[in-house]
């Protein structure tokens, strides 16, 4: 409930403090007066977006505020969810600069606006004759149905698991169109990456290769000079192994003559050893020269598919290949976890579609059976409202698909007349009509289930004593289960409530400014007494604002 309101420095309301009690409060004055600021300002701090010139003075801030007593309220999960400190006591909080920038507190944390705005939804209720949309709305007309059959653990429960399949759907979405995108990459990177497994790159010595197939194409000018080289070595009279010998074997005769010469013939007859050796290679060099026209077609092959595969990929070396095999490898298991991804979501979809369609059943034979208990009560408080003939009827029709709300679609049809036909209440209501049944289904409401805090605005207007009278009796009742607010211009209204506000418009220093005051007893009488005969003020409309208000 709402136990204060402070306004400061808001449109014609330089200050104003209020202490608010539990039960049936009104709050009255002159058209004009500021009622509508006061409200306008309470919606601010509720999370209602602002618009310039709220402030009075351009120098100072906007300042409003307000302590709610949660106690009967359960928001401990909100609290818990959004990161912040729950107390039963919660002071909400909201400044407003010149500038047009705002700041939102919640027990001293700063919120965002949309933060503010789902708990004020769930602190206070502002209902209007000029906003009765909510009764049209297909989410507050099941909020009353299911409240009133008190399913509300088992509608959070499935509002809780239809929104995780809602985020299943959206994610197999999400999923279908990355396959469906995967599908168009899957063999073309297939045909990519089974060329670059083919190609058997880690056992491909490229420089190796390369020097291989450059001894092929230079086969025949080797070939050519090896022949010009073994001439040479196998010349009969002059080859250079025989004149090495003859060197070896001249050099050996002059060290046995003169030791000096052992150093010479020890380094002759090593290079005629090193000569050997190197006649052997090249003996053994020509005859390797020999290549098959099959082990040259390998050779090539290897060097041409690299070649293409370098070019493909635009990168020079065996390493870049194997690193791009690498990535098609991990893009195709990519490919292939999101083609698993889909078909495991859609078996959870099934299920939890299975599970959801049972919930839903067993709360639409609940609804079914419920809705008419509802609709008998409503009807019996539209009698105690002056509308004898007037009946709601809940029209409730299967679907085949689960939706927010379950297997069903809602709607409210109204008639007001005896014998009438029941339609829609778009078609239908007068904004008397539905002021009435509005106040109807949350007197009802208002002993099953823990509603917020109710202001009603000025919803008595146009309807007559006897009418308004009756209205008045039912914000009674209901003040006794819930705090309920209401602005009015009825004295009869007026004079039921346990607390009576006065919003006034007085000139100070050239200045109009807003007060607002709480009325004693005399006080309550004299402003009862100006709604009934106007501001000339007579004694038979005194004396009938103190019947009104049973004071001897």
């Amino acid at each position: 409930m709402l136990c204060r309101l402070e306004v400061s420095n808001y449109a014609l309301i330089e200050n104003v403090d209020l202490t608010l009690e539990k039960g049936f409060t009104v709050i009255t004055g002159e058209t004009g007066a500021g009622k509508s600021i006061l409200l306008k300002a309470l919606n601010l701090l509720l999370g209602e977006r602002s618009d310039s010139g709220i402030l009075k003075q351009a120098e100072n801030k906007c300042y409003l505020e307000a302590t709610f007593d949660l106690s009967r309220l359960k928001l401990e999960p909100f609290f818990h969810a959004h990161e912040l400190d729950y107390d039963t006591h919660c002071i909400i909080r909201r400044e407003f600069t010149s500038s047009g920038k705002s700041r939102c507190f919640i027990n001293d944390s700063p919120v965002q606006l949309q933060t503010l705005k789902e708990l004020g939804e769930k602190l206070i209720s502002v209902h209007s004759q000029h906003e009765t949309l909510s009764l049209f709305d297909t989410g507050f007309q099941f909020d009353v149905l299911d409240y009133y059959a008190g399913m509300q653990n088992e509608i959070t429960a499935y509002r809780k698991k239809y929104k995780s399949y809602r985020e299943l759907l959206n994610q197999l979405e999400i999923l279908k169109e990355t396959e469906a995108k995967n599908r168009k990459e899957r063999d073309y990177k297939t045909f990519l990456l089974n060329e670059l497994i083919e190609a058997n790159l880690e056992k491909t010595d490229l420089p190796k290769i390369q020097e291989q197939f450059s001894r092929i194409q230079n086969a025949e000018k080797i070939s050519q000079t090896l022949q010009a080289v073994l001439s040479i070595l196998d010349h009969e009279e002059k080859s250079p192994n025989s004149l090495l010998q003859n060197l070896v074997h001249l050099l050996d005769e002059l060290k046995q003559l003169d030791s000096t010469f052992t150093d010479l013939h020890n380094r002759v007859k090593s290079v005629r050893i090193e000569f050997a050796d190197i006649d052997t290679e090249i003996r053994n060099q020509s005859e390797t020269l020999d290549f098959s026209l099959e082990e040259t077609q390998v050779i090539k092959d290897k060097i041409d598919l690299f070649n293409a595969l370098s070019y493909k990929h635009n990168v020079q070396t065996p390493e870049s290949l194997i690193e791009i095999r690498q990535k098609l490898e991990h893009e195709l298991t990519e490919i292939e976890s999101v083609e698993n991804a889909v078909v495991q979501t859609e078996k959870e979809l099934s299920k939890l579609d299975g599970q959801l369609k049972k919930e839903a059943a067993a709360i639409s034979a609940r609804r079914k059976i419920e809705a008419a208990a509802l609709e008998k009560t409503i009807r019996s408080l539209l009698i105690n409202l002056s509308m004898p003939d007037a009946e709601l009827h809940i029209e409730l029709k299967d679907q085949k698909e689960i939706g927010p709300h379950g297997l069903d679609t809602i709607d409210f049809l109204f008639k007001t007349n005896r014998g009438g036909q029941f339609l829609p209440l778009k078609k239908i209501a007068s904004g008397g009509e539905l002021s009435r049944l509005m106040l109807a289904i949350l007197s009802t409401l208002s002993e099953t289930k823990s509603l917020p805090s109710l202001i009603f605005d000025e919803i008595d207007t146009g309807v007559s004593g006897e009418v308004a009278s009756k209205m008045a009796a039912e914000f009674v009742r209901m003040g006794k289960n819930i705090q309920v607010i209401v602005i009015t211009h009825l004295p009869q209204v007026a004079a039921k409530g346990a607390v009576h506000l006065h919003v006034a418009k007085e000139i100070v220093t050239d200045k109009t400014v807003t007060r607002v005051q709480k009325l004693t007893k005399k006080e309550r009488i004299n402003e009862l007494a100006k709604m009934i005969s106007g501001e000339k003020v007579t004694d038979a409309a005194r004396e009938n604002a103190a019947n009104l208000l049973n004071f001897s």
